[in-house]
């Protein structure tokens, strides 16, 4: 059994117990996800089993989709409906014009505050760690991306937005920015993601429905059609010896065919998954970068 299992999370659990979950149902030899969720998030958690977890580091870097619920006149220790409340006014209405104004000034690179309450470590520790103990820290500031921000709805004191973004991108630090903006505080209510990459809501099951191996055979996507908006390379017999000891291959027809730093998707004569390659347009050949054992 190898491959990828899109998992619909709930709120409440964090991605690890969706992990844990399923190594109740079943020893696998290889298991991990891509891209944490907050336990108050649910959405699409992408879970590689066996040798789907070679591939992860291909799909870590790709873009993500969240809805998101704020909360205007609130604001928390961890920026969101979880934590601590810090402050509670009533905020008055605000023109949709200015919502949105607002919003599009976030598009492109930002630079964004990481929220004490997260796992990005300081000497080798969580934050949320080091923030539960009281010990004062000096909240980072990271550079992400927001690809395409907008407004889906605004029923006061809740707005509803969509952001696709880069990896590593905290919609919570943006509530919370949008509520600075506003001037009257605001933390996020709830949040969805929607996409990661080629991963969408239509390939998801709910946890909930995930109870016997079967369960998770019937929803299980085969690591080659997780790869298939790679290029596909057919490897020949005679160069299969040079890829199982990791030495490049050369590049298929012309290097203008090619762009430097594309991923390749390797697979045998008869249509057997070998491996991910890397085109380096310089040295004309492909690059191994992960064997697959399928």
């Amino acid at each position: 059994m190898n491959g990828f299992l899109i998992v619909d999370k709930n709120s409440g659990m964090s991605s690890y117990d969706v992990i844990r979950r399923l190594k109740k149902i079943s020893h696998f030899k290889k298991i991990g996800y891509i891209g944490t969720l907050d336990r108050n998030a649910t959405g699409i958690l992408p879970v590689a089993i066996n040798e789907g977890v070679k591939v992860i580091q291909f799909f870590e870097n790709q873009q993500k989709t969240y809805r998101a619920d704020i909360l205007l006149g609130t604001t928390t220790d961890t920026y969101d409906i979880m934590g601590k409340v810090l402050s509670s006014v009533t905020p008055e209405v605000f023109p949709v014009e200015e919502i949105t104004n607002i919003l599009d000034g976030y598009k492109g690179r930002i630079l964004q505050e990481v929220p004490l309450f997260s796992s990005k470590k300081i000497n080798r520790k969580p934050m949320y760690r080091l923030a539960r103990q009281g010990i004062p820290l000096e909240p980072p500031k990271k550079e992400v991306e927001i690809f395409s921000i907008g407004l889906l709805g605004y029923e006061h004191p809740h707005i509803k937005i969509e952001v696709s973004c880069s990896k590593g991108t905290y919609i919570r630090s943006l509530a919370h920015d949008l509520g600075t903006t506003l001037g009257c505080g605001a933390t996020l209510f709830s949040l969805k993601r929607t996409r990661h990459g080629d991963f969408t809501e239509d390939m998801a099951v709910n946890i909930d429905r995930i109870n016997e191996l079967k369960d998770i055979e019937d929803h299980l996507i085969p690591v080659e059609d997780v790869l298939k908006s790679f290029r596909h390379l057919v490897v020949e017999e005679p160069l299969l010896r040079f890829i199982k000891h990791g030495l490049p291959i050369p590049l298929a027809g012309s290097t203008r065919e090619w762009t430097q730093g594309e991923l390749v998707r390797l697979v045998s004569r008869k249509g057997m998954l070998i491996g991910i390659g890397m085109a380096d347009t310089f040295t004309k050949a492909v690059k191994i970068k992960r064997l697959i054992n399928i």
